[in-house]
């Protein structure tokens, strides 16, 4: 009886136990777990994606990926990839600012700027993963339009993405050949160049050497004016030293010669001063020299008479005045 109530016992454990790891394996997977589905249309390659590949919001895992397929037109032939997430709402909930936690509104945040991109997660794998991201800034692209049972949320072409298809846009072959007649033209460029600086270097060379030969003319010819200017300052100060000895000798002599010229114009400008007062209107001398020169006239004027007298009358020096 006892062995049996320990067999029943030990069933009921182990069924408990059973029933623990059930309920854990079943939360783990998501089972009492509300999930919401999207979907992400991609018109590139989605090289390294993978179901079960991770879906993260800023580096914050919010699910997975469930489905990877591929949808054709039948008349254009474009192929579009459709990717389907599972959102778990554990992770992203909606908090309207007063505490309150609302029910995930994948509609409303896309309207308000969620959109989605491939990223790579390993370099050394190449495996990608779908990340989500607020960028309202940066237009969306509906590839199906919005229109599907399940939520589309847009996506964004990664900075990568943008930098490839700038570079299919830009005329490479174009720009190779230019790139290479630019380094042809740099070439022969630089060769001419190469040739022009070795014949410079010749020339300076050569200049150099020119340069040189004068300086060593120059320097003697330096020499030479150093050594004539030497003895022309030489010179200089013996004049200088015989023209102070003399100029100290004659000192005195200059100085009675310059006494006797002040005396000498002394007496000359009272000399002036004495012939000015001969010479003032009203003066004695002066009225006698008047009166001598009025008696010479007066004697000259007769005189004169007396020689045409006698010129016209040569015997009246004998006779006297008068015919005989």
């Amino acid at each position: 009886m006892k062995r049996h109530a320990f067999l029943v016992g030990a069933f009921v454990l182990l069924a408990l136990v059973l029933v623990v790891a059930g309920v854990l394996t079943l939360n783990k997977s998501g089972w009492f777990t509300t999930r919401h589905k999207a979907v992400v249309y991609f018109d590139d390659s989605v090289k390294g994606l993978y179901i079960g590949a991770p879906v993260t919001f800023r580096g914050v895992k919010m699910g997975e990926v469930t489905r990877i397929g591929v949808e054709v037109n039948q008349q254009t032939l474009v192929a579009r990839i459709p990717v389907t997430l599972t959102l778990g709402t554990e992770s992203l909930q909606m908090d309207s600012g007063s505490g309150q936690i609302h029910e995930l509104d994948l509609p409303e945040l896309v309207r308000r700027g969620l959109r989605a991109r491939l990223f790579l997660q390993s370099v050394v794998t190449g495996q990608t993963a779908i990340e989500l991201d607020f960028r309202p800034d940066l237009p969306g692209r509906l590839l199906a339009g919005g229109k599907g049972p399940i939520p589309e949320i847009p996506t964004m072409q990664d900075k990568l993405d943008v930098l490839i298809n700038q570079l299919q846009e830009l005329p490479l072959a174009e720009m190779m050949n230019e790139l290479r007649q630019t380094m042809r033209t740099l070439n022969d460029t630089l060769k001419t160049s190469q040739v022009a600086i070795d014949k410079t270097s010749q020339q300076l060379n050569a200049t150099g050497v020119q340069a040189r030969q004068t300086l060593v003319t120059a320097d003697e010819a330096l020499k030479a004016v150093q050594a004539q200017t030497t003895l022309t300052l030489q010179s200089l100060q013996q004049l200088t030293d015989t023209t102070r000895g003399t100029v100290t000798q004659m000192q005195p002599a200059l100085q009675q010669t310059l006494q006797e010229t002040r005396l000498a114009a002394e007496g000359a400008r009272r000399a002036m001063q004495d012939l000015a007062a001969v010479a003032a209107p009203g003066s004695p001398l002066r009225t006698d020299v008047n009166s001598a020169v009025s008696d010479l006239s007066q004697a000259a004027r007769s005189l004169r008479s007396f020689a045409d007298q006698v010129e016209r009358e040569p015997n009246s020096l004998i006779f006297g005045g008068g015919k005989p």
